[in-house]
C-alpha cells in the first residue's frame, strides 16, 4: 500500500509540474496583441517594396488585411478605455507667449 502512495504522489507531482508550465504561459494584452498588428501592417508595407510583379497583388492584400486588423483593434482598444498613457498624467502644458 506504501508503494502505491509513493506512486500516486509522484504521478500528482508530475500533473502539477506539466500545469504549472502549461499555466506560466499567459495571454497578450490588448495593447501587445496591437503592437504586433502594428508590426504586421509595416512589415507588409516593407514587403511590397521586395516582390516581383507577380506578387503584387497578394502583397496588396496583406497590406490591405493589416491594417484593417490594426485599425479595427484601435477600434476595439478605444471602446474599452484603453489608452497610450497613463491616466494620472497631468493635464496639456499651455505656452505663454
Amino acid at each position: 500500500m506504501n508503494k502505491l502512495l509513493v506512486l500516486w504522489q509522484s504521478v500528482l507531482r508530475g500533473i502539477s509540474r506539466w500545469m504549472g508550465s502549461f499555466c506560466r504561459h499567459r495571454m497578450p494584452t490588448l495593447v501587445e496583441i496591437i503592437d504586433e498588428a502594428r508590426r504586421e501592417w509595416q512589415e507588409a508595407l516593407r514587403e511590397f517594396h521586395l516582390v516581383d510583379s507577380e506578387m503584387v497583388d497578394y502583397v496588396i492584400f496583406k497590406i490591405n488585411t493589416a491594417e484593417r486588423r490594426f485599425i479595427a483593434l484601435l477600434i476595439q482598444a478605444r471602446r474599452r478605455g484603453v489608452t497610450a498613457w497613463p491616466p494620472d498624467l497631468p493635464g496639456p502644458v499651455r505656452t505663454t507667449g
